[in-house]
Formats: C-alpha cells, sequence, structure tokens
C-alpha cells in the first residue's frame, strides 16, 4: 500500500525502545479509556463490539511500528480496513471517526508521559519527534483507510494538503518544538510560521463534508493552515490574513480569536469548536463572537455542572413521568416566564397554566417568582438546548 513508509530497523532509538517496552500495555489502554470516555463521539457511537480489544489493538499496532520499524502488513490493514468499515456500515459519520482516531493519538502520548517514571519521561520528552512522527504516520494511514472504508459515501475525507495542516496544527497545539518536517510541511501549504497565530473555526451552513473541504483548501490557497473536521474548518492565519472574500459567502460561520501565544491554541480551538456550533444551531450566519452565546459557552466549559443543573431542574418532573409539566417549563422560560405568552404558545386556559405551575414548584422545590431559581431554570433549559452540539465538538 502506497500510504506506508519503508520499514525499518526501529524507528524508537535504543534507550528509547527500552522505555516503550517497559510499559504494560493493558494499563496504557485503561488510561486512554479514560479519556475516550469524556469524547461523545466514542461514547455516543453504539457499535456492538468489545471496545477495549479495538482500543488496545491500535496501541499494540502503533507501539509494534514505533518499537520494530515494522508498518502494517497486508493482513493487519485488512484488518483495519473492516473494523473501520464496521463503524461505516453502523452510521458514525466520519468526522467522527476520525476524530477519535485524532483524539486517541494525543491521550496514547498523554498516558506514556503519565505512566512513565521520572527518568523514564525524561527520554520520552527528549524523543517526542520519534513518537510523534509514528503516530502521524498511524494517523495519515487511518485516514487513507478511512477513504476506502468510507467509499460509498457521497463526501470523501482530507487530501495531502488537508492531513499537512492537521499534523502541522497538532503540533503546534502541543507546543512540540518546530522541526525540519514541520518546516517543510509550513512550506508545502504556504505557511508562515512566524507567530503569534489567530485561531478560528468555520462551518458552511448546510455544506456536507466535501464542502467544508473545499472551503478548507480555498483557506490553505490564501494562506491559512487549514483542515477539516468533516462538519467544520479548524486552523490557524496570521494577524493580517483577509477574511473579507469568504464573508461574502451568505453561508459562512466564523469565530475567530485574537492573535495567542502557542500553550493557549489548544483550549481557544476547543472553545472556537463549541462557538460554532453553538451559532449553527441559533441560524446566526457570518463572523460571530464569544460575547453573543456567554451564557451558552459559560455551561460549556463545566459540562458536569450544567448537567446537575438540568437534573435539578427537570430531574423531579421527569421522576414522576410529567412530561406536560416539564415543558410547561420549559415554554415558560423561552417566553420570560410571562404567563400570558406561555398560556398562548402551549396552548392552554391561564388557570390550567397556573395550576400546572403550582405543580411545578411542589414537585420540584423551586419558586418560578424567585429570581434566583428561574435562573436556574433558564439555564437548564439553555443547556439542554445546546448540549448535544457541544458535545459532538469534544
Amino acid at each position: 500500500m502506497s500510504v506506508l513508509p519503508p520499514s525499518g530497523p526501529g524507528r524508537a532509538g535504543g534507550e528509547l525502545r527500552r522505555v516503550l517496552e517497559r510499559f504494560d500495555v493493558g494499563v496504557v489502554v485503561r488510561r486512554m479509556e479514560a479519556g475516550f470516555g469524556r469524547l461523545p463521539a466514542y461514547t455516543d457511537f453504539e457499535w456492538s463490539v468489545d471496545r477495549t480489544a479495538v482500543v488496545r489493538w491500535n496501541v499494540d499496532l502503533a507501539l509494534r511500528w514505533l518499537v520494530n520499524g515494522i508498518p502494517p502488513d497486508d493482513y493487519l490493514l485488512s484488518e483495519l480496513h473492516e473494523f473501520l468499515r464496521a463503524r461505516a456500515a453502523a452510521g458514525q459519520p466520519i468526522e467522527d471517526s476520525i476524530l477519535v482516531y485524532r483524539r486517541g493519538a494525543r491521550m496514547f502520548w498523554e498516558a506514556l508521559l503519565d505512566l512513565a517514571s521520572d527518568e523514564d519521561r525524561a527520554v520520552l520528552v527528549a524523543e517526542w519527534d520519534t513518537v510523534w512522527s509514528c503516530l502521524e504516520d498511524y494517523l495519515d494511514l487511518v485516514v487513507d483507510v478511512f477513504a476506502q472504508a468510507y467509499a460509498d459515501q457521497q463526501d470523501a475525507p482530507s487530501t495531502a494538503g488537508d492531513r499537512r495542516a492537521r499534523a502541522l496544527f497538532d503540533r503546534l497545539c502541543a507546543r512540540l518544538p518546530v522541526t525540519i518536517e514541520d518546516r517543510d510541511r509550513a512550506a508545502r501549504l504556504g505557511f508562515e510560521l512566524v507567530g503569534p497565530y489567530r485561531p478560528f473555526a468555520a462551518l458552511l451552513a448546510g455544506a456536507g463534508v466535501s464542502g467544508q473541504a473545499d472551503l478548507a483548501s480555498r483557506l490553505r490557497t490564501a494562506g491559512a493552515l487549514a483542515f477539516t473536521e468533516g462538519v467544520r474548518v479548524m486552523g490557524l492565519t496570521p494577524a493580517g490574513f483577509r477574511w473579507a472574500t469568504f464573508l461574502e459567502d451568505p453561508r459562512l460561520i466564523l469565530a475567530l480569536d485574537p492573535p495567542l501565544a502557542r500553550d493557549r491554541l489548544s483550549a481557544a480551538a476547543d472553545g472556537l469548536r463549541a462557538l460554532v456550533a453553538i451559532a449553527a444551531r441559533s441560524g446566526r450566519r457570518g463572523r460571530v463572537r464569544a460575547d453573543d452565546y456567554l451564557p451558552e459557552l459559560l455551561l460549556a466549559d463545566a459540562p458536569e455542572a450544567s448537567d446537575r443543573i438540568v437534573r435539578r431542574v427537570f430531574g423531579p418532573l421527569e421522576a414522576t413521568g410529567a412530561a406536560d409539566l416539564a415543558d410547561t417549563l420549559r415554554s415558560l422560560a423561552v417566553h420570560g416566564f410571562d404567563s400570558t405568552k406561555t398560556a398562548t404558545a402551549l396552548p392552554v386556559h391561564r388557570n390550567t397554566l397556573l395550576y400546572r405551575v403550582a405543580r411545578i414548584e411542589k414537585l420540584t422545590g423551586l419558586s418560578l417568582k424567585d429570581q434566583r431559581d428561574r435562573t436556574l431554570v433558564l439555564l437548564a433549559v439553555t443547556w439542554e438546548t445546546v448540549a448535544a452540539d457541544v458535545r459532538s465538538v469534544w
């Protein structure tokens, strides 16, 4: 298969090889699964396989390639293709599948650093370029196999330029030292490796994967470091990048941060993903700003606390099967707790609404005249509205 680099005597030098061989693969896998457990693209996908075995298979393959310099043979590639084809057949979107592998590579590296002794960690940090070079080759291989496994889908995944941009973006966000290979990637892309950079997230509303990929390609041509994540485009631009031409497209949704140092890029990118997802749901187009969605972003920054708010407000109603009361409470929040507007919207008689309000207050212990309790309800309804979109970007 043409995507494979030639095998060699081993990508890891003797000291790094000895460090890698000391790891208990099972422990590494368990550490990675803890991270996967917080990734909705992984947890929300129904797939009737032993997920732990699949993660272990991939970790074993990557370590074997790294330690021995032996890339996957035709048999292993066939197995990988079957794994990925099963995901496609089960209906997982291609962007989610690629996201799981990309996040998995970072989790693998972080697991190694967390589990290593101080002495072994020093070796890993010193040899980071060797490890990441292997992981990037493995991700390139996975994307190419995805292209075959999802060949029956209308939209195809990324090009070589897209993969270069994604690899360079990941390395810049990971604050890894810039290498000759990074400079080569940047030169091929026409991207200036001179920070600080402006992180951005963009998408074309209503466009499929191929439309987002075309947007990423046009942005790269204009000098941005851009790549597709399936439903959106992520990347970095120099400070003076001109967005005017792109903003002429009425479908474009753009979230853009000011120039940032590299140690802030990763967190900023996560926030921008959430911002464009929230803006897309609200129907906004053009340039969007965090100030326009502060309540939603505040909730997105603390998803566990946000879930607790939803349980606090709606849990007692759901426990009694009072769906009509839950719908009434949502409608009250949407209409600013105005009884007349809410009764008209439901529609119910005003006296029926007042009876329902009394039932809601009794079951939940909330007072819908109290501003603090009203705020709690508003936060719960807001998080219910955007949670699925926000979790899709993690």
